[in-house]
Formats: structure tokens, C-alpha cells, sequence
């Protein structure tokens, strides 16, 4: 009797594949007719169907050959001064400012004066180094984050950078010398070049949005007795008043949104009464995202309000009240006009000091 080979004997099949058959060609049948049905009533083209639509749209706002950039590098592919004066690539840090809870501004209105340093030497800027770096920096990182310049503002010391090339500390009163008058437009240009600003939407392009940091706690009151840096930091409610209606548009939805803390001298009831859009003691990187998308900025006196203003879009009309920190070229600076209104009410307020 021959050996009966596997490939001589097939099982024999028990309706299962036929049943198989049967329901697949049912099924793509009714898909078929579910597909054409659709398309009859989209007019016969795929490109109408929601999914496409979406996939398009989202195509389109796709940022282009957006750069991977690494921190220090990042520096020195963008912010490198080939007309400086230094003969050899230098990582340039600076020590950390020490301030208290609550001067997040200054902190990195200080990260901003080393890095413009670093620009106008010829360096690359390789951060703010202080003890403890590593933690508890969110607060900053996070309003760094918010203008978009987390790629080139970071806390890092001369040792975080692995490098043969040389590495520099540079001395508090080096950097702060100059002050902000070391923006220069130049510089400033530079900085704007590397964010990503928010576009509106056509439905928001005839709102004219206003936003306005207004500084208030313990340091900021009008009972206060001495000036700080020769200035009077308290502005009272009139005088972002003032401004909110001196920058209002004729045929615009003008749309106001004040930031400002719950500690304060004067209350906002006058400011709800507009039908004004308040935001009290939020985040603090919802005030400097919202400068970004802003048609209008009325700052404070303040460095929390200086860096947001100092890297606010060109079409953001940026309005400054004097103060110890300059302005920057284009800013439009409060009229004498306002300011003698600010100053009567001001020492209508000072008057009522206990």
C-alpha cells in the first residue's frame, strides 16, 4: 500500500468557506451602495466630504521647515554677532537674579539683558546659572514658554554645555550696564524673527482687542511713601481708563481684557460696569499669551509688563507710561495731556491714605 503524502490528501470543505464568501460579497455590496449613496448627495466628490476638509485645513496651518533647535546652539545659529569684536566662539552665562516670589518678570527681563550682552560681544548666550536650577523654575519657564523663546532662554550653567570651546561667566554689573537701552532695533528685530505669533481669525478681524496689565499688591499702592527708582509705580484706575478710551476703534468690536491682581488699593467694579473682560490673580502666562494675539498693549510700570511688550508683534500697538525702564523704539508713550489727569487722581488717591 503507497504512503499517502500531506500534499495528495485536502480536506474537504463543510460550507464554511462558501458561508465566508457569501457574507463578505453582501457586506462590500452594501458598502458600496453606503459610498455612493454619499456621494450622490455631495455632488459626486470626495473632496467635499468632512474628513477631507479637515485633513486640508489642518495641512494648511501646519508650521512649514520649522527648525529643530537645540539650546545653546539655537543661540548661535540665530543670535551670533559676526561684527563683534571676539576672536573665538564663547559661551557666555550669567548668574541667576535673586528675587523674591512674585518677580518672575524680573527674573527674566534679567535673562534678556545677558542674552542681548552676549549678542552685542559676539557670544552665545548660554544661559542664566544659579544654585538650584533645576527646580522650581516653572513659574518662569512657563512665561518663557508663553512668548515662545524656550528654545533660547533657558536656566543652565557653564557646566550643563558640553563643549571644548570656551565658557565665560559674565560679571552682574557687565551685562546690566547698559540696561534696556542695549534693545536696539536691530536686536529687537532679531528677537521677533524667531517667534511664531498667533494669526486671528477672519472672524476677529474687525475686533480690536485691548489688553492691559494693570500692576496692584503690596508694592504697588499710592500710600506708598517713598518712590522707587525716581518713579511713582502706582497707576490708578483713570488712567488705564483714559487709555482704554483713547485707543478704542471707531466701527471695531473693541474688545477689553484687563489682567491684574485681587490685592489692590483700588477696586475694578468701574472696569465690570464696561462690560470689560476681567482676569484676576490667573495665570500669569495667560497675560503674556494674551499680549501676543493683542491689537493694543497698555503696559504697567513694570518688568512683567516691559518683556511681553518688548516682544509683542509689530501690528500691536504697544503703550507706554514712563517709567525707571526706557522705552523701545516704537512704542507710543503716554501724552502730558493724560499724565496731568493721572497725577490729580493720583493725589486725590494719595489723600485718602490711612
Amino acid at each position: 500500500m503507497a504512503a499517502i503524502k500531506k500534499s495528495d490528501v485536502k480536506a474537504k470543505p463543510r460550507g464554511g468557506i462558501p458561508i465566508f464568501y457569501f457574507l463578505a460579497i453582501i457586506l462590500s455590496l452594501g458598502t458600496i451602495q453606503v459610498f455612493l449613496t454619499y456621494l450622490s448627495d455631495s455632488g459626486g466628490s470626495y473632496e467635499q466630504s468632512p474628513l477631507f476638509s479637515i485633513n486640508a485645513e489642518n495641512k494648511e496651518q501646519e508650521p512649514e521647515n520649522l527648525p529643530k533647535l537645540s539650546f545653546p546652539k539655537s543661540n548661535e545659529d540665530y543670535f551670533h554677532n559676526p561684527d563683534a569684536s571676539l576672536d573665538r566662539k564663547t559661551y557666555m552665562c550669567h548668574h541667576t537674579l535673586r528675587s523674591p516670589d512674585g518677580t518672575e518678570g524680573a527674573v527674566i527681563l534679567d535673562m534678556l539683558l545677558g542674552h542681548v550682552y552676549a549678542f552685542h560681544q559676539g557670544g552665545i548666550y548660554g544661559g542664566s546659572c544659579g544654585e538650584g536650577n533645576d527646580v522650581g523654575r516653572e513659574p518662569e519657564n512657563s512665561l518663557i514658554r508663553a512668548i515662545g523663546l524656550q528654545d533660547f532662554l533657558q536656566f543652565s550653567c557653564p557646566r550643563d554645555i558640553e563643549t571644548t570651546d570656551r565658557k565665560k561667566v559674565i560679571p552682574g554689573k557687565s551685562y546690566v550696564e547698559d540696561g534696556t537701552r542695549a534693545f536696539t532695533p536691530e536686536y529687537v528685530n532679531l528677537l521677533k524673527s524667531v517667534i511664531k505669533y498667533p494669526k486671528k481669525h477672519d472672524t476677529q478681524k474687525k475686533t480690536n482687542i485691548i489688553v492691559v496689565h494693570i500692576s496692584r499688591g503690596k508694592k504697588f499702592t499710592p500710600c506708598r511713601k517713598k518712590l522707587y527708582r525716581d518713579f511713582e509705580p502706582y497707576l490708578p484706575n483713570k488712567h488705564y481708563q483714559l487709555l482704554i478710551n483713547k485707543y478704542s476703534k471707531d466701527g471695531y468690536e473693541n474688545k477689553v481684557i484687563i489682567y491684574s491682581q485681587s490685592t489692590s488699593y483700588e477696586k475694578f467694579d468701574e472696569f465690570r460696569e464696561e462690560g470689560y473682560e476681567l482676569h484676576i490673580d490667573e495665570d500669569k502666562s495667560d497675560v503674556w499669551k494674551a499680549v501676543m494675539i493683542s491689537d493694543v498693549f497698555i503696559m504697567s510700570k513694570s518688568s512683567f509688563s516691559f518683556v511681553p511688550a518688548l516682544v509683542a508683534s509689530d501690528s500691536t500697538t504697544v503703550v507706554y507710561t514712563p517709567f525707571w525702564e526706557p522705552a523701545i523704539r516704537g512704542w507710543e508713550i503716554v501724552r502730558k495731556d493724560i499724565m496731568k489727569q493721572t497725577d490729580v487722581e493720583l493725589k486725590r488717591l494719595k489723600a485718602t491714605c490711612s
